[in-house]
């Protein structure tokens, strides 16, 4: 069962909702431990990360997978979630510790870590090899940040 990839992930609206729910979850946790409530970048980080998941569906339309695009998207908002997650305990639980500096390098290394995650993901999904599919999930990733810098019109994240 543990070597079934992302592409074995059911076809169910259900699996979606759960992802959604974790979405929600690591957002509302990314927001109430490291952000203000009131800082709009929250909306913008969602609204990114809409917008990776339009482009995961034209690769997989471009490519005549669309007949995946629950599993896919659903396997990657949860491990996006999961991650977002683990930023936030990294950043939380070194920050006294470390210091923010070496902390959000922590973070950083957990964000882009992110990146061969989501490729692995959509590799598999597109049934080409693990290098395809990085080349897409760093793609997406640097439209996404440069999105979130276009509309924060800061400088770092």
């Amino acid at each position: 069962m543990l070597r079934k990839g992302p592409e074995h992930v059911p076809d169910s609206a259900l699996v979606l909702v759960y992802a959604l729910g974790l979405l929600v979850l690591a957002t509302l946790i990314s927001s109430g431990l490291v952000q203000s409530p009131d800082d709009d970048s929250i909306l913008v980080s969602l609204a990114g990360s809409i917008a990776g998941y339009v482009l995961y569906w034209i690769v997989l339309a471009i490519t005549g997978f669309t007949h995946r695009l629950v599993p896919t998207v659903a396997s990657i908002m949860a491990c996006g979630s999961i991650l977002t997650i683990m930023m936030v305990a990294a950043f939380v639980l070194l920050n006294p510790f470390l210091g923010a500096s070496l902390a959000s390098i922590v973070v950083w290394l957990i964000l882009i870590w992110s990146v061969p995650v989501k490729g692995h993901i959509i590799a598999r999904a597109i049934e080409r090899h693990w290098y395809i599919g990085i080349s897409i999930a760093m793609t997406i990733f640097v439209l996404q940040y440069m999105f979130y810098l276009s509309m924060t019109g800061s400088d770092s994240a």
